[in-house]
C-alpha cells in the first residue's frame, strides 16, 4: 500500500490550498485497486519493458480521441508467446475528465469497453489505472468450459499536440475463476502483457 500512502499524503498537502478541477484529484473512495493492480506483478521483467509509472496529483487535461497503430506487444510473461507481433489497433476517446476520473472508452480489436478510470500524473505526463471483469466460454471437446477473470490496465504517456506520446499499455490477470479443465492454466495470477505504440505516438484521431 505504499503508493496509496504517497497518495493520500500528497493530498494532504494540497487540500488545504487548492480548490476542486479538472486536473485535482479528489479521493473517491475506490483507488486502493491501483495497489491491487501492481501488487500481483513481481516479475522485473515488467518494469524493464512498461518504464515508470507517471505518479502525480495534477494529471494533464488527456480528454480526446487516440489511435494505438501499430499496436506492439513488447513484453509477457506467459511462456510460448512471442512477442514484438502487431495485434490490431486500438482507439481510445477519453471525456469528462474531472477529480481524477474520466469516462474513457476503448475499441480493442472489435471489442469495445466504456468504463471509468482512473488518472494520475503531473504536467505532461500521466497514468490511466482501470479494472475489467470478463468472461470466457471455451469449448473443447464437446464441452463448454467457462472462466472469469479480472485484469488491470495500466496506460502511460505523455501528451503532445499531436498525440500521446510514449505511449504504453499493460494488461495484468489479478484474480481468475478457472473452470476451463486446464486449458487457461499457462495464464495464472500476474500474468501480463504490455504494449507500445509502435511509431512511438498514439495519434490525434476522429471515431
Amino acid at each position: 500500500m505504499k503508493r496509496l500512502w504517497v497518495f493520500l499524503m500528497g493530498m494532504a498537502l494540497f487540500a488545504s490550498c487548492t480548490k476542486n478541477n479538472d486536473s485535482t484529484i479528489v479521493l473517491v473512495g475506490d483507488e486502493s485497486y491501483i495497489d491491487d493492480i501492481l501488487s500481483v506483478v513481481s516479475d522485473t521483467a515488467f518494469w524493464h519493458d512498461f518504464g515508470n509509472i507517471n505518479e502525480g496529483t495534477f494529471p494533464p487535461d488527456i480528454q480526446g480521441t487516440y489511435l494505438v497503430d501499430p499496436k506492439l506487444r513488447i513484453g509477457t510473461n506467459v511462456e510460448n508467446i512471442p512477442t514484438q507481433i502487431v495485434e490490431p489497433s486500438v482507439k481510445l476517446r477519453f471525456t469528462k475528465q474531472h477529480n481524477g476520473i474520466m469516462v474513457m472508452e476503448m475499441l480493442d480489436g472489435t471489442e469495445t469497453v466504456t468504463d471509468t478510470v482512473f488518472v494520475m500524473g503531473d504536467a505532461s505526463k500521466f497514468t490511466i489505472y482501470f479494472t475489467e471483469d470478463k468472461h470466457f466460454e471455451l469449448p473443447f471437446e464437446n464441452v463448454v468450459y467457462h472462466m472469469k477473470l479480472r485484469r488491470g490496465i495500466v496506460m502511460t504517456g505523455r501528451k503532445t499536440t499531436e498525440g500521446l506520446a510514449d505511449f504504453r499499455m499493460a494488461t495484468i490477470v489479478m484474480n481468475m475463476d478457472d473452470n476451463s479443465g486446464g486449458l487457461m492454466e499457462q495464464y495464472p495470477v500476474g500474468s501480463y502483457f504490455i504494449y507500445k505504440d509502435g511509431d512511438g505516438l498514439a495519434s490525434n484521431t476522429e471515431w
